[in-house]
């Protein structure tokens, strides 16, 4: 059973290589460099693959982790060479361990419940999500941990708009080869649960030392 935790926030950033004139050649070189050692309150990241189409989610990712209890966005870090593509703020909600390995890469996955369901609902939803549908994937994705966040704001709005609920399952190099999901049909849970949307299935690579 994960965890929960409903009082940490984290802003996910995306952000893109600028082009034409303002292009930088050793921008991303420069962004994997100054990237800061783990643990930290900043994790930078790369896009691995997108499972998925009709939607192209910024060449790179940074998630800065706020002060707990605090919903205030952090002050946002300029990158040379890039441009920021959306900026999100998130309220962690659970996780099925706490961090202590540095991962290689995240499976970052945003799910939509469905559309004008009521508390009771919402309840039964998020309580499937976080103690079976969480630790399955987890589990068959052999994932170092996992955590799932809920929307507080959306600063600069993705395409199509940031998803309710983000789920980052954490693995090691090897896991991440693996991108297919392999094994017994996950569980089919409650009719709230079976009527979600996954606009969200990507994969990043984390970046630094």
């Amino acid at each position: 059973m994960a965890k929960k935790n409903q009082s940490t926030f984290t802003s996910w950033t995306g952000w893109d290589l600028r082009r034409g004139s303002n292009a930088d050649p050793h921008a991303a070189e420069g962004f994997e460099r100054t990237a800061p050692p783990f643990p930290s309150a900043e994790t930078r990241y790369e896009l691995l693959a997108v499972a998925g189409r009709g939607f192209r989610p910024p060449g790179f990712l940074v998630a800065t982790h706020g002060v707990k209890g605090d919903a205030t966005p952090p002050a946002l870090t300029e990158y040379p060479g890039f441009r920021e593509t959306w900026s999100t703020l998130y309220r962690q909600i659970a996780e099925t361990t706490p961090e202590e390995e540095k991962p290689f890469a995240i499976y970052l996955l945003g799910v939509n419940p469905p559309a004008d369901i009521s508390a009771k609902e919402v309840e039964v939803f998020n309580d499937f999500y976080t103690n079976v549908h969480l630790v399955e994937v987890a589990e068959r994705r052999h994932a170092l941990r996992a955590v799932r966040y809920e929307l507080v704001e959306e600063s600069r709005p993705p395409y199509l708009g940031a998803p309710r609920f983000l789920a980052a399952y954490e693995v090691d190099e090897e896991s991440a080869s693996h991108r297919r999901h392999v094994g017994p049909p996950y569980s089919s849970g409650p009719d709230v649960w079976q009527r979600h949307t996954t606009p969200w299935r990507l994969w990043y690579r984390r970046v630094g030392d």
